[in-house]
């Protein structure tokens, strides 16, 4: 945690500056990427720097591997106290719980002070400084900037700070034209201190007399607004003023210093003394401001190009004169119109590129020569590299420190050193966009899946909350499905960042109500901006007026809007008889209709249509490692609130009771039958053959009686015949299992017998060759 400690002693809740350590893996990283923290979101990386490497390859072989060779990288686990960084030394004193209680040694008490982090404002209070050898030091509580108040109140502040012994500076008051203001006074009892004061008093009383008086009028005007501190001048103090108001000094300043302004306006030779510094400027310091230029040093303007090569070129000596010469003939020189700097990595790379390298003559095989076409591979994609360092490139396998800034503090409170933290790169995964999934629910997994109910679904580095929408495509469109098939495959649309096609993934609740977790697996099939799903939809309506083919229709539609968007779409009733919608009739709904056959007012009609359904964007990181804000499910919150599931009675599946239409017989009138045909008349079949009661005379009835007997006998034996069958099958049965049983006993005591006796015939040859 980099974070000011100031900023976190003014908000603890402040955004933290996080400094993360580990190996990059995979491809390279620029310095400014945006990574993908699991468990905290996205972030921008605001500083990548190389570092060493903890665990580095072994520089050679080792027979015997001693303790100073062993390497284990384990950060935060606490086998190494001492970690180097670049700014900082981080240093872990962990103790144990018996431990806290035994007094601390001198090296552990210094550390516990070291990590005791002051203010600023703390610091500078505890600082003091004096202005001259042998005075009382000055602290900060010593020197005051008061507030500007009335002049009573001035009064009573200047009456308190004279009244208090202790106090290391006193405030006088002073007046500007009848104005007052305060100024700061050092006065510790030595007469050399009031003797520079005095003088400071003089200089102020001279540089106001022989001020105009537009300037005294001014300034009584601005007194009132001042802060009411008078600065004190360190070059009075220490040098004093002359009679004529100058400074004075031991050296002679005169001669040193020049004025920067003449007349009004700047003078940028001098200006610039004030800016360069020439080591040779110390004999040559009088004449004018050409002379001035010459003394300041080769001054040269970067920005200006070649503008500061024509000046210095004018400036008349000889030198410059034969330097443009030479300026002018390198660039005859170079056709190109390249810099030189620019020509000169040219040349060398072309000389390296076609210059021989055996120019001793020495033949190399053809080994020696791919070792050289490798060597100069790497040399040369070393060297582009080297240019390409400006870019601060990080390379798989370095040890590298990133620093994040805007950490929320989350992130440091809850923090698990247990836990590692991945940075994952998503330089191409940062829009949103609807995206087609192809799922299937897991085989292990109890329960189907529901459209609307929110899931999580972890794909790359990202774990997301989203409702998804399940749709079947039927080669014509995306029917939605309310629930996921039992043992298929079926597509989803969510709302997320852009993921890469074919990029597997799996899905699970947040709460688990099962075993088993995982609920879906499957993989990402597009990304689109507008995925078309639509769902069955089924409208009846009740004839109004019925007039041959046409009718009017009621109670499907509200409004003639609705009735507008359906113009034109197939109509049906019970009975199957087709029409189509027309028009609207009046603004309630009702509308015009035609069909191929005349209807019945007891008729309904049906139109089936589809609806599109809006897919819900809807995208929730899943913040683990900050803290987890989620969607629940419809049922969660009935669960919590105690809320019943809603009872519609329209939702019940009833039983479909079909009731047979019964018709009336068709009368045809005798005057139309008796036109007919004979083949369209109806007939009327007589049969000869009458039903006729049998009664039996009494020698019929014996004979009658005799062969029931009889029959009955025959199925008494028949039966008793079957029964004795059956129980001679059953004994038969329990012996052929008796002889089966006894029959694999001894086949398989053979077999064991045979396998035994192989085993050892195949053990006996290995011992002779023994």
């Amino acid at each position: 945690d980099l974070t000011d400690p100031e900023a976190l002693a003014a908000n603890p809740k402040a955004n933290r500056t996080v400094a993360l350590y580990g190996y990059l893996r995979g491809t390279h990283m620029k310095g400014h990427d945006r990574v993908h923290i699991p468990g905290a979101g996205d972030y921008q990386l605001d500083q990548t720097e190389k570092l060493a490497d903890p665990c580095p390859i072994p520089d050679k072989e080792r027979k015997r591997l001693d303790e100073r060779h062993k390497l284990i990288y384990a950060p935060m686990s606490e086998v190494n106290g001492v970690m180097y960084d670049k700014d900082a030394v981080y240093i872990d004193i962990r103790k144990n719980a018996h431990e806290e209680k035994a007094e601390e040694g001198e090296g552990e008490r210094m550390l516990s002070e070291l990590q005791k982090v002051d203010t600023i404002s703390d610091r500078l209070a505890s600082q003091q400084f004096s202005l001259f050898s042998g005075a009382k030091p000055v602290t900060a509580d010593s020197v005051r900037r008061p507030a500007m108040f009335d002049e009573a109140v001035d009064g009573q502040d200047d009456g308190d700070s004279d009244s208090d012994a202790d106090s290391d500076a006193d405030l006088s008051d002073s007046t500007v034209d009848g104005q007052e203001s305060r100024a700061i006074s050092l006065n510790d009892g030595s007469d050399s201190e009031d003797d520079i004061l005095q003088r400071v008093g003089a200089s102020d009383s001279d540089d106001s007399d022989n001020d105009d008086t537009s300037d005294s009028q001014s300034t009584a005007r601005l007194a009132p607004i001042h802060t009411g501190v008078k600065r004190v001048n360190l070059m009075e103090l220490v040098y004093g003023t002359t009679e004529d108001g100058s400074l004075a000094s031991s050296v002679d300043t005169d001669d040193r210093i020049k004025p920067v302004s003449t007349g009004g306006e700047i003078d940028e030779s001098n200006l610039r003394k004030f800016f360069i510094t020439n080591p040779g400027d110390s004999d040559d310091e009088e004449g004018s401001a050409d002379e001035g230029e010459d003394d300041a040093g080769d001054f040269e303007d970067l920005e200006a190009g070649s503008g500061s090569e024509d000046e210095k070129s004018g400036s008349g000596s000889d030198d410059g004169a034969s330097g443009s010469d030479d300026d002018e003939s390198e660039e005859e020189e170079n056709e190109f119109g390249l810099p030189a700097d620019k020509m000169k990595k040219l040349k060398n790379k072309f000389d390296r590129v076609y210059d021989s390298d055996d120019e001793d003559g020495e033949k190399k095989d053809f080994y020696q020569q791919q070792k050289d076409v490798l060597q100069k591979y790497v040399d040369d994609t070393r060297t582009e590299m080297d240019e390409l360092a400006t870019i601060n490139y990080r390379w798989a396998g370095e040890y590298v420190k990133v620093v994040i800034e805007d950490m929320p503090y989350e992130f440091m409170q809850g923090l698990d050193p247990t836990l590692p933290i991945v940075l994952g790169g998503i330089s191409n995964e940062e829009g949103l966009s609807l995206i087609t999934l192809r799922i299937k629910r897991h085989r292990w997994y109890p329960k189907i899946l529901k459209t609307g109910d929110p899931i999580v679904v972890s794909v790359g580095w990202r774990r997301f909350q989203t409702i998804p929408t399940y749709f079947m495509n039927d080669r014509i469109k995306n029917r939605m499905l309310k629930y996921t098939p039992e043992h298929l495959h079926c597509s989803a649309a969510i709302y997320s960042p852009y993921i890469q096609p074919g990029t597997g993934f799996c899905a699970y609740y947040m709460k688990r109500a099962h075993n088993f977790g995982v609920a879906a697996t499957g993989t990402v099939l597009e990304n689109s901006q507008a995925i078309d799903v639509v769902k069955k939809i089924k409208l009846t309506g009740l004839p109004e007026k019925i007039h041959k083919h046409t009718a009017y229709i009621k109670r499907m539609f509200n409004t003639s809007l609705e009735v507008a968007k359906f113009e034109g779409a197939a109509i049906k009733t019970v009975s199957g008889i087709r029409g189509q919608v027309k028009k609207a009739f009046g603004n309630n709904g009702v509308f015009r209709a035609t069909f191929e056959d005349r209807i019945k007012a007891s008729d309904i009609v049906f139109l089936r249509a589809f609806h599109t359904i809006p897919i819900k964007k809807f995208y929730n990181p899943i913040t683990s490692l900050l803290s987890v804000t989620y969607m629940r499910t419809i049922a969660e919150i009935r669960r919590s609130k105690n809320l019943a599931v809603p009872n519609k009675k329209d939702s019940h599946y009833k039983p479909i009771e079909r009731v047979v239409k019964r018709f009336n017989p068709v009368r045809v009138p005798k005057a139309l039958e008796a036109e007919l045909p004979f083949k369209s008349k109806t007939k009327q079949v007589k049969t000869n053959n009458p039903a006729r009661a049998v009664v039996l005379d009494k020698e019929d009835k014996r004979v009658a009686d005799l062969l029931g007997q009889i029959n009955l006998l025959h199925k008494d034996k028949t039966k008793k015949r079957r029964e004795k069958v059956q129980k001679q099958k059953d004994a038969y049965a329990v012996k052929r299992r008796a002889e089966e049983a006894e029959a694999d006993a001894r086949r398989q005591k053979k077999r064991k017998t045979f396998f035994r006796r192989e085993g050892q015939n195949q053990k006996t040859p290995n011992v002779a060759k023994d």
